[in-house]
């Protein structure tokens, strides 16, 4: 027969523990004064969390790489045989208990993957090769229209055949974004090596625009080149986006692609399709 001990509640409270043992649990609950203390602190605890901190679905792409980062063909959720401390038992020390649990809280949140420091990126981007500066170069020469599209087409499979055709040597992405029309392509070439270049139309002659590179090249080559602090926010899974008058111009990460997009369409539209890539 199986020893029932106090670490058995919290398991008992997520609703992890196996069905031959959750009677017993339960009546020890009922039955002893210690089970009933710790089953109502973890139950406290419990719907302290849920009510207090917000849940998300973990992106497939932040998923995996949180997976190879901690090796985790292991099974990383290993049940620990050491005793838990139950100081909450004792009134003396449920305040400071309190308050261990928030900091705790507040640190996990604050060390998430994908928690960088935002800050004003685009006043550090300088130098021609640079793809922030390059991308809002590119838009104004497009609006001013000194820039052609080498491929006039809204075919995507068209456009991905012009891209293999010319021989970019990266995966090339072809989002649908909202309200706007694929209008074609071009490409550029920088020390031999070829980019991908989009262009989209809105109803009311709104242009969006989008530069992508594989990341490669601003980690090894540095032939297209952003900040260090830049390429570490944009690697560890954020969106930023900087909002002038005329235009909005973004930096996100798509799969293994680095992508500047400046459009003079609407921001938030813009925003809120690529930040929840």
């Amino acid at each position: 027969m199986t020893e029932i001990k106090k670490d058995y509640t919290a398991a008992f409270v997520d609703e992890e523990i196996k069905d031959d043992l959750i009677k017993e649990v339960k009546q020890k609950i009922e039955t002893e004064n210690d089970f009933a203390i710790d089953y109502k602190v973890q139950l406290l605890v419990k719907n302290l969390i849920k009510e207090n901190v917000i849940k998300y679905e973990t992106p497939n792409k932040v998923r995996k790489k949180i997976l190879k980062r901690t090796n985790s063909g292991l099974d990383v959720y290993k049940k620990s045989n050491k005793p838990r401390s139950y100081i909450f038992e004792k009134p003396a020390f449920a305040f400071a208990t309190a308050l261990v649990i928030v900091f705790a809280i507040a640190l996990i949140l604050m060390n998430r993957v994908g928690f960088v420091e935002e800050k004003d990126f685009d006043m550090e981007q300088t130098g021609e090769n640079n793809l922030f500066v390059q991308a809002q170069n590119n838009f104004n020469m497009i609006i001013q229209g000194k820039l052609d599209l080498q491929i006039k087409t809204s075919d995507t499979k068209e456009v991905l055949k012009f891209f293999q055709d010319k021989v970019i040597n990266y995966s090339t992405i072809i989002p649908d974004i909202p309200q706007m029309i694929l209008s074609g392509a071009f490409i550029s070439e920088e020390n031999g090596e070829r980019f991908a270049h989009l262009v989209y139309a809105g109803k009311n002659n709104e242009l969006a625009y989008l530069y992508q590179v594989d990341e490669s090249y601003l980690y090894d080559s540095q032939i297209i080149t952003l900040t260090n602090d830049f390429i570490k926010y944009l690697d560890e899974m954020n969106c930023y986006s900087k909002v002038t008058e005329n235009h909005v111009t973004l930096l996100t990460k798509i799969e293994s692609n680095i992508c500047a997009i400046v459009s003079n369409g609407n921001s938030d539209t813009i925003e809120n399709y690529f930040c929840s890539q």
